[in-house]
């Protein structure tokens, strides 16, 4: 896996796929997290204003974890994309662990989530969307954050 854009292109590129295919509506996208229980990734301590390294670093590797295995779950709505970049988040993950180590950061232990078994491939698919969304947006956030903490 090369750098975070490389992989933040990849996940639009997904999720962008994924929305022009199912035709998404914005309106439609928050009543399907409701149905899904797909809540957002929590990112506020890497905001740029409330930046806290170590608790940044703990609440990004939850989400990730939370992510891949939300991701992994999908049985309905599978593909090479899919699969490759669920190997790309479980790098970044390994990465980011490695990295908490090294800076001597208590790596977070988590229990695996997954989709509703009970739902409808288009609910899969608009979750699958719904949860790359997410992680786009969570990424950028970290990057923006880190970028802000070293201009200091």
């Amino acid at each position: 896996m090369g750098s975070n854009e490389e992989l933040l292109a990849k996940i639009k590129m997904q999720a962008g796929d994924i929305k022009d295919a199912m035709q998404l509506k914005e309106e439609n996208l928050s009543a399907m997290r409701a149905i899904l229980r797909i809540s957002p990734m929590p990112l506020e301590q890497c905001q740029s204003g409330s930046f806290n390294q170590d608790a940044c670093y703990t609440q990004l590797v939850n989400g990730l974890k939370t992510t891949e295995s939300l991701l992994s779950s999908a049985h309905q709505y599978t593909t090479t994309g899919l699969t490759d970049l669920l190997l790309d988040l479980q790098e970044l993950i390994s990465n980011f662990e490695e990295t908490m180590m090294e800076k001597g950061i208590p790596v977070p232990a988590t229990s695996p989530q997954t989709l509703r078994s009970d739902i409808s491939e288009f609910q899969e698919k608009a979750g699958i969307f719904l949860i790359l969304h997410d992680l786009c947006k969570s990424l950028t956030a970290f990057q923006e954050g880190l970028a802000a903490q070293s201009v200091m």
